[in-house]
């Protein structure tokens, strides 16, 4: 897609703000988290490339350590962010899973500073290792833009699209498994493994994820309908991340729920749901579903 320059530098303004926005509304849940501190990695690499690329274009002409930067490096730089960026949506979200994971099973949900400095080292080798990536990689080259019109081609990222369809047809199956009609048959499958008040709670989870992210996963949904194009360095932002690690935390709810043999309440949240689940609720409702199959088994 070509863009012109000035209106790419507004728009990376305006993601830099909105970035910045949520990063400072939730900045209670942001360093407890390894998303919280990639979400902060994030807006500070956007906040520094939109200070670097508006200070080359009202300049034009830049020596800085030896380097010589013009406009024509605007469209260079940006385009080298959209392939670093377009790397990192799929490793993002699965060790966002992954530490969503390991947090829900541990005993203690306060973040010590030994985790605090292993999710920062993380998020730096993670950055790190795309960029190797990117420079490293023969096939990745730099599209050519009109530089007298400056205007810019930048691409969109598969994984983003691809991460989505994922996230949509997990929700689906686990909400058509939450609800459809054929408990024996569940129950037999997993030999007697899973509890049935799990199901009550599997439904808990996936509406309060929806509940709270409903309008963002339309929009998402609809944008390609439109054709809606957003390059590459707009489709990774905080929002976007925001969303990710709530369905992560939903998916580890989901099977530490399965997991769990002691019926216990417990409350989580992370800056946009709260999430709630019970099973002594979930095994009463089950137990009375029971009763009412053997009360009609034994009319008939």
């Amino acid at each position: 897609m070509d863009t012109s320059i000035p209106s790419l530098l507004l728009v990376l303004w305006l993601k830099s703000f909105l970035n910045w926005s949520v990063v400072v509304i939730q900045r209670h849940y942001m360093i407890r988290t390894f998303s919280g501190f990639f979400c902060i990695s994030l807006a500070l690499i956007d906040s520094l490339l939109s200070f670097a690329l508006t200070a080359i274009f009202y300049l034009e002409d830049i020596n800085f350590s030896g380097w010589h930067f013009t406009r024509y490096h605007i469209c260079l730089l940006t385009q080298i962010a959209c392939f670093i960026y377009a790397m990192l949506h799929w490793p993002v979200f699965l060790l966002v899973g992954l530490d969503n994971f390991w947090t829900l099973s541990s005993s203690s949900r306060n973040t010590t500073w030994t985790q605090k400095l292993t999710y920062i080292a993380g998020v730096c080798l993670l950055w790190i290792l795309a960029a190797l990536y990117v420079f490293w990689v023969p096939d990745v080259a730099p599209l050519l833009g009109d530089d007298e019109k400056h205007r810019c081609k930048l691409f969109s990222s598969p994984q983003s699209s691809q991460v989505l369809a994922a996230l949509l047809l997990t929700a689906t199956c686990a909400i058509i498994y939450s609800y459809a009609p054929f408990e024996k048959w569940r129950v037999q499958v997993f030999l007697h493994s899973i509890q049935p008040c799990c199901m009550i709670c599997l439904r808990r989870i996936m509406h309060t994820f929806l509940s709270t992210w409903a309008s963002f996963l339309i929009l998402m949904i609809i944008s390609p309908l439109l054709k809606i194009e957003m390059n590459a360095h707009l489709q990774l932002n905080v929002v976007w991340l925001s969303f990710l690690n709530s369905f992560s935390v939903a998916l580890a709810l989901c099977g530490s729920s399965f997991a769990m043999n002691s019926k216990k309440s417990e409350t989580i949240t992370d800056g946009f749901c709260s999430w709630y689940f019970c099973f002594t609720y979930g095994a009463d409702e089950w137990n009375y579903g029971q009763q009412a199959d053997r009360i009609q088994v034994q009319k008939h």
